[in-house]
């Protein structure tokens, strides 16, 4: 089914909402032998990472991933006792939309993480509001049709690793794990970062912490070497060289400029 044919399923269906939860893998809800499900099964991992068995392939999701197993697609999750995992998980009841293969995508500015969150609420409310559940659960899905559509032409490489910086900025962040994310190598993941956004990993990220750092300069009260180790500096030595490459200035300079102008 291709995008134009999911949009008219989902704008003229009226889903159901079957399951709604938000646990992790110490709860008992979650099954680990192999199943399937009578409806679309639609995952969102919140926190951590795991392998799953599809059809016989060894499938790896890890945070920001959205999952969409097809109704009666058989799945197994496997344990990995080091790796905790917390998910949003619906079960969405729309016969009529034929999804013929898992999906897999990575988050996108969290507008999928915003549609979960929206399905949620209203899935858990004592009073639901049946209008407003089935909206939600349309933008869920449309979104889902539509990034996957964007992703099988390549629209979405990076996405993932560039929401990660962004919620990640003050930790530590190493190019393995930022690799990982995407599947793929650090040497390609470097490749591909630099034709994105035309800077290397290192680079983009000590960008990002120096904006964010010339908002904690202009907005609070706090000493320039605390605001280094906020924004996720090691040393405020190596923070004072990099803002001054970046601004053209140093922290002290650029704050006291600030003040001037806001007097």
């Amino acid at each position: 089914m291709d995008l134009k044919e999911a949009y008219e399923v989902i704008r003229d269906s009226k889903p159901k909402l079957r399951f709604c939860e938000w646990f992790d893998e110490d709860s008992s809800i979650w099954n680990f032998t192999r199943h399937s499900h009578p409806y679309h099964e639609l995952i969102y991992y919140v926190e951590g990472k795991g392998d799953v068995d599809v059809s016989g392939v060894n499938v790896s999701f890890s945070l920001y991933d959205t999952v969409v197993y097809p109704a009666h697609h058989e799945h197994q999750d496997k344990r990995i006792p080091e790796r905790r995992r917390e998910i949003i998980c619906f079960w969405i009841d729309i016969p009529d939309l034929i999804i013929e293969e898992p999906i897999r995508l990575h988050e996108r500015d969290s507008i999928l993480y915003n549609a979960f969150q929206m399905v949620y609420r209203e899935g858990k409310r004592e009073n639901q509001d049946e209008l407003l559940l089935e909206y939600a659960l349309k933008v869920l899905l449309l979104s889902v049709m539509r990034q996957n559509e964007e992703a099988m032409v390549g629209t979405q490489m990076l996405d993932c690793v560039l929401e990660y910086i962004k919620k990640h900025y003050a930790e530590k962040i190493t190019l393995d794990e930022l690799a990982e994310l995407e599947h793929i190598s650090k040497s390609y993941l470097s490749r591909k970062f630099k034709q994105r956004t035309g800077l290397s990993v290192v680079s983009y990220i000590n960008q990002f912490r120096i904006e964010r750092s010339k908002q904690f300069l202009m907005a609070s009260g706090l000493d320039v070497n605390e605001i280094a180790y906020q924004v996720g500096f090691d040393s405020p030595k190596y923070f004072h060289r990099v803002f001054k490459e970046n601004v053209g200035e140093s922290p002290a300079i650029f704050r006291r400029k600030f003040r001037i102008q806001a007097q």
